[in-house]
């Protein structure tokens, strides 16, 4: 999964590289499945991160993983940005459905949906947390049958 982190930063362009961003990567197991696909979940998430911290003066992006339910595993981005209100937090994954303002913030409304069918392809789940103006962490899980060795 450090690979896909590494080639998702590199295809976000000059957002990412920005001199007041800072970032922290975490060690990453590696997992069995579809790259292509999960260079895809990454690319949304840290996309997200990116746009939705934009506006701290010391943006921070965080990628790593701690346990989760049933003994799993959770890989997770987390950002010092806006946050959403946790009461729409089921309504993130649906396709076309925001919780910013598209005058706010650009999107279609389908890089979180994309990340939810393709974690759940790959047998896992996904969620999110998150504080208003404090930023939000996104979270996933992929099936036991594709946990790789660290």
């Amino acid at each position: 999964m450090a690979g896909l982190v590494e080639e998702a930063r590199g295809r976000l362009g000059p957002q990412a590289a920005r001199p007041a961003l800072r970032w922290k990567i975490g060690a990453l197991p590696a997992v069995s499945g579809d790259p292509e696909l999960l260079r895809l979940v990454w690319i949304n998430l840290l996309s997200n991160a990116l746009k939705y911290s934009s506006r701290q003066p010391q943006p921070e992006v965080q990628v790593g993983t701690q346990p989760a339910d049933g003994g799993t595993l959770a890989f997770f981005v987390r950002d010092n940005g806006v946050g959403f209100d946790v009461r729409y937090a089921g309504k993130l994954f649906n396709v076309f459905q925001r919780l910013h303002r598209q005058s706010e913030f650009a999107g279609t409304g389908i890089g979180l949906a994309t990340v939810r069918r393709v974690v759940e392809r790959h047998g896992g789940r996904v969620w999110a947390e998150s504080t208003i103006n404090e930023g939000a962490t996104f979270y996933f899980c992929i099936g036991e049958e594709h946990a790789g060795t660290p």
